[in-house]
């Protein structure tokens, strides 16, 4: 059975992304180039119509004209070309057509310049992505099955870095991690230490991720590098692989038809358990009493499929059992 830790581990406050955490973009110049745009958009229609009209004897509704046409030009071209309007937790990156480079935006409502390329392939989500995974990882006694919740999301301050990486190098690079710090931490230690120290595991991996200098392969160097951050790694579950389990339940099975068999005898379980290594009860007038116990709980037959584990381990343990006093019913 799996044992679910507490949901601790290796966890960041994710700060809120401002466009303020953008220090590359010169936003004077585009508020600047914005404003001359606009006046331009308005002044030159209006006196190209009004020196038109003056010529017909018209010249203030020439003006007229011509203002209605700025505004119309601007309401076309303002929102599409000028401006760059974030949701909250988005990012977009334009493109300049002429030199290539691109130029990030956060949220909020933000000028540009007239000739950055827009597309949808800008747009970055900067949300909270959430993964899992399990791995199997070898113990002392025998693997266990380990369940790995992770988090991680698109740093702003570094989304250059992050433009063009694949997910599937960034959750490939923490997963690698993670199982790196398992195998070691988990090697010199039994299945059954390792499954009932869920939680020591993960303030192990909070201590071991929080303690590391930045700048080496530790989940916070993912940000520097590919330019995503790592919110939250947590160790949620920890089993025996499902053959050792299905093992170790057929053991227990038998430990309790064991203790069922003495009470047919009228003996405790460790006293059957003497008996029968003394030969004072035979192996055949065990088995005569095991098909009846078998029968009592059900059982047509007992099979015992070992393919995983640390054999001598568990018969000592079910030994162990009956020499505490038996299973109790």
């Amino acid at each position: 059975m799996a044992q679910a830790g507490k949901k601790i581990g290796y966890r960041i406050d994710l700060k809120t992304p401002y466009d303020n955490q953008i220090t590359s973009r010169d936003r004077f110049g585009r508020g600047v180039n914005l404003v001359a745009s606009l006046l331009l958009m308005y002044l030159l229609p209006a006196w190209f119509f009004w020196y038109w009209g003056s010529i017909m004897g018209i010249p203030i509704i020439g003006g007229f004209i011509g203002f209605a046409v700025g505004g119309y030009v601007a309401a076309r071209l303002i929102p599409s070309r000028f401006l760059i309007n974030n949701p909250e937790w988005t990012a977009y990156v334009t493109q300049n057509m002429f030199t290539g480079k691109m130029v990030p935006y956060g949220p909020g409502l933000h000028p540009s310049y007239w000739w950055e390329q827009h597309s949808k392939e800008g747009n970055y989500p900067l949300n909270v992505i959430t993964r899992s995974f399990t791995t199997s990882i070898a113990t002392k006694t025998s693997k266990v099955v380990i369940g790995v919740e992770y988090e991680y999301a698109i740093s702003l301050k570094d989304i250059m870095r992050a433009i063009g990486i694949d997910e599937s190098t960034i959750e490939n690079g923490i997963t690698a991690f993670i199982e790196s710090f398992l195998i070691s931490r988990c090697a010199r230690d039994d299945a059954e230490k390792v499954r009932g120290d869920i939680d020591a595991l993960n303030e192990a991996l909070a201590n071991e991720f929080m303690e590391t200098e930045t700048g080496g392969r530790d989940p916070r160097s993912f940000e520097n590098t590919y330019g995503f951050v790592t919110v939250g790694i947590v160790i949620s579950s920890i089993a025996l692989p499902e053959a050792v389990q299905k093992t170790r339940d057929a053991v227990d099975e038998a430990a309790q038809l064991h203790a069922v068999v003495a009470k047919l005898y009228g003996l405790p379980p460790e006293e059957l358990s003497r008996k029968l290594a003394s030969k004072e009860i035979s192996l055949k007038d065990y088995n005569t009493m095991l098909n009846r116990a078998m029968a009592t709980s059900d059982n047509a037959k007992m099979d015992v499929t070992v393919l995983e584990a640390d054999i001598p381990a568990l018969l000592g343990k079910v030994a162990s059992r009956f020499a505490k006093g038996g299973v109790k019913q």
